[in-house]
């Protein structure tokens, strides 16, 4: 099973929340918190995705419309945060 204790932002996951809408910036924080609960709850709708070279890439949602989501890698039980972004543009470029 997999577990998720503590995360870490890329630079570039950094940028991409700055850039972000508070309205997202505020959301982000809440699904970051949630990820770090045991179990993760479905809502995040975390999945690995495929089709990329490793390390692997995982997503998850940070609404419910699936209208912005958050990538990252694992290290351990540690996130690295990858990138924030909305759905086309994470399905172009994940990291």
């Amino acid at each position: 099973m997999m577990r998720v204790r503590r995360w870490e932002a890329s630079d570039r996951f950094a940028r991409d929340l700055k850039a972000a809408p508070a309205d997202v910036q505020t959301a982000v924080r809440d699904a970051l918190k949630q990820l770090t609960q045991e179990p993760i709850p479905r809502t995040l709708r975390l999945h690995r995705l495929s089709g990329l070279p490793r390390p692997a890439v995982w997503k998850i949602d940070v609404y419910s419309n699936h209208a912005w989501q958050v990538t990252f890698e694992l290290d351990g039980d540690k996130a690295i945060l990858k990138r924030l972004g909305t759905h086309k543009s994470i399905d172009r470029k994940p990291r």
